[in-house]
């Protein structure tokens, strides 16, 4: 299947899931992709036919196997079937599949590396469709189980890993994530541009994230509606992302006319377009109450977007001391923070520079090159 390079041939990374537009999970993966590129490995990439010509630079050096392309409605638990179906149960040629969604074809037989994003399906059901919550809870611990090596972004995942499954530590391999390359602080002319096209003010407060309950977006709307009037006259409160499943009435309510301020609803953005709306933004705002790791927050910070984040482990974890980090759920404390980012110059300067800083620890190369590790010793397991 692959060809010669710095891993051992027969490893194939499972993107049945991925379906366009992209979203954090398909990001996740391309990155995988593209670090593993980088550092000399090459793998077969398992894609549905209709997303191969999307995955761009992320499919150099790789040996793309494309699969019918189904509805996204059927694509979540896919892999139970499409694997053994395509390859059999023990393939000889699939040493080893990455199952980046959380989930592993219960039905095949092929040695397993798991990427685990979060664990919401346990910490955060309530939050999940009753669908999703049903599969993943179902399957997901089963696959965490049966893995040679379980992958997570952040130490917080690991922790909750070693508690809740009683699994040993040295099964699990922390591999943090990377922004992609085009999160970089933009010129003013590029982000004057776009502010112009989406009709944006010369000043606001960012959130760029799906649209649901878990994000907690309602407190963000409450906080900024609690701004001195000053600001609120000055300052837009800009929701950037698609709604999921379930979450309509939600959305409607975030972006419905307030009695002050100006809130505004772009959906989706295509991704190219976001190293501007991130760098122009006054402050980037991510008051999620669970995550995995927080890649929007990755991003904002390398574009140079001041951040403010919730008490959430993994995203406190994320930015360290290079945003702010919310001790509380109360709506009060957020409008503080926004306020005094959105009056003192000084402390905005402070913590975009920070930002920068700190999103230099992230790297697609480390990325890769620690998942390849991952790869070599689920093999020698």
């Amino acid at each position: 299947m692959a060809g010669s390079n710095s891993v051992p041939e027969g490893i194939a990374v499972d993107l049945l899931f991925a379906a366009k537009p992209f979203t954090g999970l398909e990001h996740h993966a391309l990155h995988i992709l593209r670090g593993l590129h980088k550092v000399g490995a090459s793998v077969d990439v398992l894609a549905p036919a209709d997303v191969i010509p999307d995955l761009g630079d992320a499919a150099d050096g790789h040996c793309l196997v494309p699969f019918p392309a189904v509805p996204r409605g059927l694509r979540l638990g896919r892999e139970q079937w499409s694997l053994p179906w395509r390859f059999g149960r023990n393939p000889r040629a699939l040493r080893l599949l990455h199952s980046v969604l959380g989930v592993a074809p219960m039905l095949s037989g092929v040695p397993l590396a798991l990427s685990v994003p979060d664990l919401a399906y346990r910490v955060r059901p309530e939050d999940m469709h009753p669908r999703a919550r049903w599969y993943f809870a179902t399957l997901g611990p089963r696959s965490i189980r049966r893995a040679r090596r379980v992958m997570v972004s952040s130490q917080a995942v690991s922790r909750q890993l070693i508690d809740l499954y009683h699994i040993a530590p040295d099964r699990v391999a922390y591999v943090p994530l990377a922004a992609d390359p085009i999160f970089t602080p933009q010129p003013a002319n590029e982000v004057a541009r776009t502010r112009m096209q989406f009709g944006l003010p010369e000043h606001y407060i960012l959130y760029v994230g799906t649209i649901d309950p878990r994000k907690d977006l309602g407190r963000l709307r409450a906080a900024y509606e609690l701004l001195p009037p000053d600001l609120t006259d000055d300052s837009a409160l800009v929701f950037v992302g698609r709604t999921n499943h379930g979450a309509d009435r939600l959305a409607r309510e975030l972006r419905k006319a307030g009695p002050r301020g100006h809130v505004i609803g772009l959906d989706y953005v295509p991704r190219e377009m976001l190293p501007a709306l991130y760098s122009g933004a006054s402050i980037f705002v991510y008051p999620s109450r669970y995550e995995g790791f927080g890649l929007p927050v990755l991003e904002a910070m390398s574009c140079g977007a001041p951040v403010i984040v919730s008490s959430a482990d993994a995203l406190a974890e994320l930015v360290d001391d290079a945003g702010i980090v919310l001790r509380t759920e109360s709506v009060e404390e957020l409008t503080q923070a926004m306020e005094r980012l959105l009056r003192f110059d000084a402390e905005q300067r402070r913590l975009r520079n920070a930002g920068l800083t700190r999103s230099k620890v992230f790297s697609v190369e480390r990325l890769g090159r620690e998942t390849a590790e991952v790869y070599r010793q689920a093999l020698a397991a």
